[in-house]
């Protein structure tokens, strides 16, 4: 233990004691441990569409988000934590659409990461985490398109509050179930008491599949969203398949979403996400969307295109340019957008 003079003499002169200093000298150590274990991310999304109706062109701040986690370690009882927040912008996570006041600060995600020696090691996460289903998620910076898709709108839960206990039951398969009492979606908390259960299996297919080795398949569940026991009560269920494509730097992924509600009626949306890397800074994305939507306003013979650009100009910026042309059945249901977007990320 190292002191200067200074504490020694107030040491010396009775007025702090040995113990003391040497205390406030290993919590000043566990917390610069701490702090270099920590990590500090996120990023700030911002764009401008231009909308047919002229009332939504705008430019707009859609979120500011700030990521503070310690990744877990190696050791049979490893730790780590996740608490990332969106704060000012136009989102509306986790808040009925038009209620969010300017500025508020949101939780997006705040766990606990812990590990058992059980095995290859049982992974534990404690607290508000992100869900299961689903091919897109609320992150800006984390999806190939600005816009999300109908599946992702359609009723289709975002966040959990509760566990989730994830095996690799090999190097090509893992699993993860769950146990919450908290489902939001990116409209509102349903958190009503009751509960839901999480399952997700994936699985990579070896090389000796052929054409098809390196194939990801997902297949995940979350039962009992939303008010428990109610009409409105909800099973999703997403089944997506990652395809590697004989052409250098094509690919595809094929996402399946259903949703099952408590009155017998579904909805049933299939997608298809195309991406091709012109080269190195540029990228074309497309995604086409059918199906129908029940559970509220019902809607029939859905076909979403999304076609958009990626172009790297500056470094850490994503940029692109996004054309939409959303369509359904019924008079004047098609509706045409496009949105600028730029994304920087630290």
């Amino acid at each position: 233990m190292k002191m200067n003079k200074w504490t020694m003499a107030l040491a010396a002169a009775g007025v702090v004691s040995l113990s003391s200093v040497a205390q406030a000298q290993e919590a000043a150590a566990g917390a610069n441990a701490l702090a270099a274990s920590t990590t500090l991310s996120g990023y700030v999304s911002t764009s401008y569409t231009l909308d047919e109706t002229t009332a939504n062109d705008a430019f707009n701040l859609d979120v500011v988000d700030i990521k503070f986690a310690s990744a877990q370690g190696a050791g049979e009882y490893a730790t780590g934590y996740t608490v990332e927040l969106w704060a000012g912008g136009s989102h509306a996570l986790g808040t009925a659409a038009g209620t969010r006041a300017a500025g508020t600060v949101e939780l997006m995600q705040a766990n606990i990461d812990l590990r058992l020696p059980v095995g290859n090691g049982l992974d534990l996460k404690v607290g508000q985490f992100t869900t299961v289903v689903g091919a897109e998620t609320d992150n800006y910076n984390e999806n190939a398109f600005y816009t999300r898709s109908r599946a992702f709108n359609a009723d289709q839960p975002t966040h959990h509050t509760g566990i989730l206990a994830s095996y690799q039951l090999s190097d090509d398969a893992g699993l993860s179930v769950g146990f919450v009492n908290d489902t939001t979606s990116n409209r509102v908390n349903d958190d009503d008491g009751g509960s839901a259960y999480l399952f997700s299996l994936s699985y990579t297919l070896p090389e000796s599949t052929g054409f098809l080795g390196g194939t990801v398949l997902t297949y995940a569940r979350v039962d009992g969203a939303n008010n428990d026991g109610l009409a409105t009560e909800r099973d999703n269920s997403y089944l997506g398949a990652s395809i590697p494509l004989p052409v250098e730097g094509l690919s595809y992924t094929l996402a399946y979403d259903n949703v099952e509600y408590a009155t017998g009626a579904d909805t049933t949306l299939l997608g298809h996400y195309l991406s091709y890397a012109l080269n190195d800074k540029a990228t074309v994305n497309l995604r086409y969307e059918t199906g129908n939507q029940n559970g509220g306003a019902n809607v029939d013979g859905i076909q979403d295109l999304s076609v958009g650009l990626d172009y790297q100009i500056w470094e850490n910026v994503i940029s692109r340019v996004e054309y939409i042309s959303a369509d359904q059945d019924g008079a004047a249901s098609s509706t045409e957008s496009l949105v600028f977007n730029v994304i920087y990320s630290f």
